[in-house]
């Protein structure tokens, strides 16, 4: 007589398999609830700046583009901006995500980070949408994609004088 434990086992791995493959395929692709969208579609010609020596005035850029991926990632993480500099986020892949610097929408307070003085921000990018935004308060600014902050979805801005 065999036993139907491995057969019982196989089965419900393949629904547990199934199911966590609709929860990842589902995750982000519904609209932020009460946010209007103002994004806009098409392309950035801005360049991209990572800040890995060090974000000085001699470094910094005046305008930057940041992709958001399928990989659940900001292109590049972090970025250099001199003041009144521009930043854009584009929608690289096929996943909805969000660009968010308000501490009130993060699921960890250390995830969102404003300058004193600077506006915090929400905006949702859809596939093939982007955002621009003017900086114009020297500082750290850190944001987040709002469904996939728990899933390490951070970047950061400096801008500098």
């Amino acid at each position: 007589m065999t036993s139907l434990f491995p057969r019982a086992n196989s089965l419900a791995l393949g629904v547990l398999a199934a199911t966590a493959a609709v929860l990842v395929a589902a995750c982000g692709t519904g609209p932020i609830p009460g946010q209007s969208a103002t994004t806009t579609t098409g392309t950035s010609s801005s360049s991209s700046s990572g800040a890995s020596g060090g974000c000085t005035a001699a470094t910094a850029q005046t305008a930057v583009t940041v992709d958001t991926t399928n990989s659940l990632k900001y292109a590049p993480a972090s970025v250099c901006l001199k003041v009144g500099g521009t930043v854009t986020w584009k929608n690289i892949g096929n996943v909805f995500h969000t660009t968010t610097d308000e501490a009130s929408l993060a699921a960890s307070a250390a995830d969102a980070a404003l300058p004193s003085g600077a506006t915090g921000w929400n905006h949702a990018l859809n596939p093939g949408a982007s955002f621009s935004l003017k900086l114009t308060v020297a500082g750290t600014y850190k944001y987040f994609c709002i469904p996939h902050e728990s899933l390490g979805m951070l970047g950061q801005i400096t801008v500098v004088s």
